[in-house]
């Protein structure tokens, strides 16, 4: 096993090593930025907060250990997390074999020490790559629960159940799964034995869980154990007009900084009233009820298209794309092009179908599969919230892989024949293409010049704004920022082209008709730059610059 978990780190830590320079690892943007800086106000000594939790806390408090005994350095954060996916490649092994056997293991640990995504999200400051480090020391621990004195393993299972609802908000939905699992996998037990388990394993989860319901009703007055943003994910990933990916609420603002306000503001906006937390989460599920209930039809279809989403072979970006990524990584180049979900989610279904007469044992896997494909379509799509399927594939991969090879020797080609038909098809579903990929690497480009401007190389930005324009010429937000990039560096002339081609896409992108009234002042044409000016306080009445500007042009004697 030794083999497997050293490659494992050292592929990690020679592509951590090939993408230091890249802009997104010089410059954090979005969630990454955000958890950094949760971090080190935690280290700095703020660990309780002052709000109750809005994103899942676990990670930043990791992050945070980190800063204090490593230094709050990018390389320290790669370093530890290149480690413990060695720990998590040994786990994995324990669990595949002693589902299967050791052979099993064995092909399961070097299918996750080579598998491209992880590659990536270890590299990265992101809670993907703790929340596989978890997962699979569950998926170690579940094998020992069929075992009569497995009381320390359920503990230890619901403690793992609850690090990872802190870690991915929707895990919540495998706690009453992992309970049922815990109750009926003894064969024979009688109801006492199975009580006394239930309640080692409920005792496990609310050592975790409790604790931050206390916190969180302490600093925010409500109680919950873990966040108060199902509401607006839920509305982002179903409402009229959704398209399975994620668009914040206010366009212009896909960064955590604004989520929680632009959530609270608009929901505050439209009732007219302050509203806790709790209120606000309400109140955008039931907005996005409302969408659904309108139109079922829709909405169905909807589920349908991010139903094939969650098992496409693209990695879906957040503010960091793998296949952007790779082009400053050729081990993250070479892995990619040959062993991604695409391969994966095929060979996965092979070993299910040679598997199946064991059902009796791998329900939990099943369940545990479906419920996390459901819980992610049920909101939107991507890369890191589908990750979680990938340690629960791996041990069906190695089974496909291993009994297929069984069945040739023994010339059971009916058995092989149904599971390679499966297989096939399984093939065909993940690899038809359902997103627009020049479009969404366009996106990657922009971010990669978001982390180039915001680290003051404005110039080297516009390169990659270009790019995403070139990519995607109807990206409100690329022309945006490629508007925003020529206006600094005094380009304002040819600024204002790109400003109104996002207005052209949407009239309501905020700080563009502010920004365009900007680029029209400085080119002598006052009388447009009010009009835009104005259309900015009406979309943000709390924009000062926008009000002050507005009322300098109005009276220009003033």
């Amino acid at each position: 096993m030794g083999l497997p978990i050293a490659l494992a780190i050292a592929l990690r830590w020679w592509h951590v090593y090939l993408t230091r320079d890249m802009p997104t690892v010089r410059h954090l943007i979005g969630d990454a930025a955000g958890y950094y800086e949760w971090a080190s106000r935690i280290a700095g000594g703020d660990w309780i907060g002052h709000e109750s939790f809005y994103q899942a806390p676990l990670y930043p408090y990791v992050l945070a250990a980190t800063f204090k005994g490593f230094g709050a350095s990018l390389w320290s954060v790669q370093i530890i997390q290149s480690l413990w996916i060695g720990l998590a490649v040994w786990c994995l092994y324990l669990g595949a074999a002693r589902l299967f056997n050791r052979r099993y293991g064995l092909v399961a640990a070097w299918m996750l020490a080579l598998y491209a995504p992880s590659v990536f999200f270890d590299g990265i400051v992101q809670k993907a790559s703790l929340g596989c480090l978890l997962l699979c020391i569950l998926l170690a621990l579940l094998a020992r629960v069929m075992k009569p004195s497995a009381r320390v393993a359920i503990l230890a299972i619901g403690v793992m159940a609850g690090l990872l609802v802190l870690t991915r908000e929707n895990a919540l939905v495998w706690l009453p799964i992992l309970g049922a699992w815990v109750w009926f996998a003894r064969t024979g037990a009688s109801a006492r034995s199975r009580c006394l388990r239930l309640g080692i394993y409920a005792l496990g989860t609310a050592l975790v869980l409790i604790p931050v319901g206390v916190r969180n009703a302490h600093v925010g007055g409500q109680w919950s154990v873990s966040t108060f943003q199902a509401g607006p994910n839920f509305y982002i990933g179903n409402h009229r007009g959704a398209t399975g990916r994620y668009r914040p609420l206010v366009r212009g603002h896909e960064t955590p900084t604004f989520e929680r306000h632009d959530a609270t503001m608009l929901a505050e906006r439209d009732t007219g009233r302050d509203m806790s937390a709790q209120e606000v989460s309400d109140y955008w599920m039931s907005r996005a009820l409302d969408d659904i209930r309108s139109d079922p039809a829709a909405w169905l279809v909807l589920v349908g298209k991010k139903l094939l989403m969650v098992l496409n072979r693209h990695e879906v970006a957040d503010a960091e794309s793998q296949y952007v990524c790779a082009d400053f990584s050729p081990v993250l180049r070479g892995l990619g092009a040959l062993w991604h979900f695409g391969v994966l989610c095929p060979l996965a279904a092979m070993g299910i179908v040679l598997t199946r007469g064991r059902w009796r044992e791998l329900w939990i896997y099943y369940a545990l599969l479906a419920s996390m494909v459901s819980a992610v379509a049920l909101f939107y799509v991507m890369a890191r919230y589908r990750y979680p399927l990938v340690p629960l594939l791996m041990p069906f991969a190695a089974a496909g892989c291993l009994q297929a090879w069984t069945c040739v020797r023994a010339r059971e080609f009916r058995r092989l024949g149904l599971s390679l038909t499966v297989g096939a098809i399984t093939a065909i579903v993940v690899n038809v293409p359902v997103h627009d990929v020049k479009r969404l690497n366009a996106h990657a480009w922009m971010n990669v010049g978001v982390a180039l401007a915001e680290g003051g190389d404005v110039a080297g930005a516009t390169t990659y704004f270009l790019r995403a324009v070139e990519g995607d010429a109807a990206s409100a937000e690329a022309n945006n920022n490629l508007a925003q990039a020529l206006a600094m560096q005094g380009d304002f002339a040819g600024a204002i082209p790109h400003y109104e081609a996002a207005l052209r896409v949407d009239a309501t992108l905020m700080g563009v008709n502010f920004n365009l009234g900007v680029a029209l002042e400085n080119v002598g044409r006052a009388d447009k730059a009010f009009a835009h000016y104005k259309r900015a306080v009406e979309l943000d009445p709390a924009d000062a610059e926008a009000r002050a500007a507005t009322e300098r042009l109005r009276n220009p004697d003033r």
